[in-house]
């Protein structure tokens, strides 16, 4: 989900700006998020750990809508560095 993106403090000292982190996700019906890992680390520390930072900062997203018929689902998030910073 696009919150993660958003709720991402990238390290401003990296000048790899293909450094991409690979991410699961798990959340439940109700929004609340039960496992969030990095699957495919960056390449870089300071990436890395303001990603980790950033799994451990979001509990909660948003319950699914309504009919949806799934207790949980898993995305696949990655947090690439020149995509944030594009984004300003």
């Amino acid at each position: 989900p696009i919150f993660y993106t958003e709720a991402w403090i990238a390290p401003t000292d990296v000048t790899d700006d293909e450094a991409t982190a690979k991410v699961s996700v798990t959340i439940y019906r109700d929004g609340k998020v039960v496992s969030a890992r990095i699957k495919t680390p960056s390449g870089s520390s300071a990436v890395d750990r303001s990603v980790q930072d950033t799994l451990r900062r979001v509990k909660f997203i948003a319950p699914f809508p309504e009919g949806a018929n799934d207790s949980e689902r898993t995305f696949i998030i990655n947090f690439n560095l020149k995509a944030k910073r594009s984004l300003g």
